[in-house]
């Protein structure tokens, strides 16, 4: 038998044992969850699992689809593949399920596969108004990328000669130009664009483009970047046709990605509904509760930003750094900044996410993980100094971004330093700036060890990213504040409008997880989480068990339980997931239909595991604090998530806990979470959680109702 049919045949048994105990559509849910959570397990493939799944008998009973939640998430991970699902499933589905197949088809995005023989399938076979209004509205969506879509193969064409670094020379001066027009949010779409265009170009270079010798980069920058900056009549009429090329490229690329997360929005927002209507946007939210939803989401992330800056504050001023002078007197209040936002990194990365004294790269180099920090601060900090401010002030002068760009070059040159709109220097040079920045007891003149391994941890290397993105497209990449040195041979490029801009926090929480996700040291990191948690607890006065196997069951093996804390006959049970800082709602979906998903699926399994074993395990009560007499505590589970974005929902009757918000609640530090502009009377209107003194059931409450978050949102 192969693989696809030992995989029918599991999840047809499967079905099978979860109806002798419940209904019909909750069995088919517990057989989409085994699903979804790739079983069985073994050598088997997305493929062989999507064809046995597809091929089982249950697709063609309407009483299980019908009262089923997952159907749609799981029939989308079939039509990932074009011949597992057979024509005539689809049709039956189209015709019993139409809603749910819809949902699968835009969770799959099956409709912008045009020539997939199942949408060719659907076009020409459902007929029905609802049906033709769907593939209407899908279609609409398409082609409304076109035009952008030429307009860029367009430019690229008319740009193909540049190389790489040419390519980078002319990107720089138009990030400059465009930076009054970015807003308040320096990694917005503007940069989305710039990282799009960038990759773009990594696909098609060739092993030349990264042959760069200091004669390759001079005659480079004196045809392309000088005559732009210093300008001279008659001269540099093809560089502002280039340049005015890369911005006709860059406007069709931001519109093309707006009108791409207008898809994603169809895609995977349940409040956006659609229409065909005269004059009418073809989708529409049907209320603003999404909307509002990442509002509060994001005020969430600025107060937590404002907490953790407090907190580190409070590390500076008792620190031996306090009183001293760092560095030169004039740049002594920027460089005290950059030390107390190192210690704000370093201080929510150990707590939040579990990282150690240390990063551990991977040729297995260490790096500290306060100097990884610093050194990304004291970079931003000279940037701004150094080149942004400037700049401001020359357009302000000029009111011509060019001409002041280039007066910045010119009296960088004057000082033998290169303020061009890109910098470079050799990988010995930038190790040696970097080092004044790893000063410590034992290297009173900085460690160039540290210091390469900061640079290797802050770098992209773009040869590797462009076989990376040829060999591998799915992989993720680093985006462009995330890794924000670029090597390209010999040397080391920054943008000044990145480095000088950036958020070291989350592009440290990125590097690690998003764009690495697979380091070995991420399960010992999670276990620290836990631990750290724990101890949080116990100061509280809960007795806490981390890492429990409860005795297998009847059911199955119930797997390890991260946290159990017991006080005043309160019993919590904590599933622990950590990832990486989410960017669009796409990335938050995916974060709820898997992770978070799976998580209360796995609390659902625990809960009569673990009161199973209190009324068996002397051992787990003792350690617990329970009584024989006291086996019915009042059982509360959450899943505690390093992310934000989803903190105080329900998924699947799981209560999901942002890790900061208990931090919090734990230290009573309400008051810590407000803007630093905030008035003195504001201040004093904040008072504690607990005004009856902490308690179990106040805890309870503070976190199930939202409690830390009143009055802020």
């Amino acid at each position: 038998m192969g693989p696809n049919l030992r995989c029918r045949d599991y999840y047809q048994t499967q079905f099978a044992e979860y109806t002798r105990y419940l209904a019909c559509g909750v069995a088919l849910d517990e057989c989409l969850h085994d699903f979804l959570d790739q079983r069985p397990s073994g050598k088997y493939t997305q493929r062989h699992r999507a064809s046995g799944l597809a091929g089982a008998d249950f697709w063609w009973q309407p009483a299980n689809v019908e009262g089923s939640a997952l159907a749609s998430l799981a029939l989308a991970r079939v039509l990932h593949f074009d011949d597992v699902i057979s024509t005539e499933l689809l049709d039956h589905l189209a015709f019993h399920h139409p809603d749910q197949l819809r949902w699968a088809i835009r969770y799959s995005k099956l409709f912008t596969r045009r020539d997939s023989p199942l949408w060719i399938h659907l076009k020409e076979n459902c007929t029905c108004e609802q049906w033709q209004s769907f593939l209407a509205v899908c279609e609409r969506l398409l082609l409304q990328l076109e035009p952008f879509e030429t307009v860029i193969k367009r430019t690229e064409r008319q740009l193909q000669s540049l190389t790489l670094l040419e390519l980078l020379s002319y990107l720089s001066v138009l990030a400059y130009v465009r930076l009054g027009d970015a807003g308040d949010d320096p990694a917005g779409m503007d940069w989305v664009a710039y990282e799009r265009i960038i990759l773009r170009k990594l696909k098609s270079c060739s092993e030349s483009d990264f042959r760069l010798s200091t004669d390759v980069l001079g005659r480079s920058l004196r045809q392309h970047l000088s005559p732009m900056l210093f300008q001279q009549p008659g001269e540099g009429a093809e560089c502002i046709q280039n340049l005015e090329a890369l911005g006709v490229m860059f406007d069709a690329t931001r519109e093309l990605i707006d009108y791409e997360r207008s898809i994603d929005w169809f895609c995977f927002d349940s409040e956006c509904d659609y229409q065909l209507q005269p004059g009418q946007s073809v989708i529409f939210n049907k209320t603003d509760e999404g909307t509002l939803r990442w509002q509060r989401t994001e005020r969430k992330s600025q107060l937590l930003w404002c907490y953790w800056m407090r907190r580190a504050i409070d590390g500076f001023a008792a620190s031996e750094l306090a009183g001293q002078v760092i560095g030169s007197a004039e740049n002594h209040e920027t460089n005290q900044l950059a030390y107390i936002k190192a210690i704000r990194s370093q201080l929510y990365l150990q707590v939040v996410f579990g990282l150690g004294e240390s990063i551990r790269l991977n040729n297995g180099t260490e790096v500290s993980l306060h100097h990884a920090m610093l050194a990304s601060e004291l970079t931003n900090a000279f940037f701004e100094q150094a080149y942004l401010q400037p700049y401001r002030r020359y357009l302000t002068d000029s009111g011509d971004p060019i001409a002041a760009l280039g007066r910045l070059a010119f009296e960088g040159l004057l000082q033998g330093e290169n303020r061009f709109p890109m910098t470079w220097s050799e990988l010995p040079q930038k190790v040696a700036r970097i080092r004044a920045w790893t000063v410590s007891d034992e290297h009173p003149s900085g460690d160039p060890e540290a210091a390469k391994a900061i640079l290797q941890f802050w770098t992209s290397d773009l040869q590797v990213l462009s076989e990376q993105i040829k060999q591998a497209p799915n992989k993720p990449t680093p985006r462009l504040y995330e890794r924000p040195f670029y090597k390209i041979g010999r040397f080391s490029f920054q943008f000044p409008w990145v480095a000088g801009r950036q958020n070291s926090l989350t592009a440290a929480v990125n590097n690690l997880r998003r764009v690495d996700p697979r380091r070995p040291e991420l399960r010992s990191e999670t276990e620290r989480v836990e631990h750290e948690l724990a101890s949080s607890l116990r100061q509280r006065g809960f007795r806490v068990v981390v890492g429990y196997q409860p005795p297998r069951m009847d059911e199955g093996e119930a797997g390890e339980i991260d946290v159990l804390a017991c006080l005043e006959d309160v019993l919590l049970l904590l599933e622990v997931k950590s990832g990486f800082i989410r960017s669009n709602g796409h990335e938050v979906w995916l974060h709820r239909t898997n992770t978070l998903r799976k998580a209360a699926r796995q609390l659902k399994r625990k809960s009569p595991a673990v009161l199973t074993a209190l009324l068996a395990d002397s051992d787990l009560r003792n350690a617990l604090g329970l009584a024989i007499s006291d086996l019915s505590p009042a059982l509360h589970t959450w899943v505690v998530d390093t992310s934000i974005e989803l903190d105080g929902e329900v998924v699947d009757d799981a209560l999901v806990v942002s890790r900061e918000v208990l931090e919090v609640a734990l230290r009573d530090e309400q008051h810590y979470l407000r803007a630093f502009d905030q008035d003195a009377e504001e201040e004093e209107a904040i008072s504690t959680l607990y005004p009856d003194g902490f308690s179990a059931q106040a805890f309870i409450r503070v976190i199930e109702r939202s409690e830390v978050w009143r009055g802020l949102l």
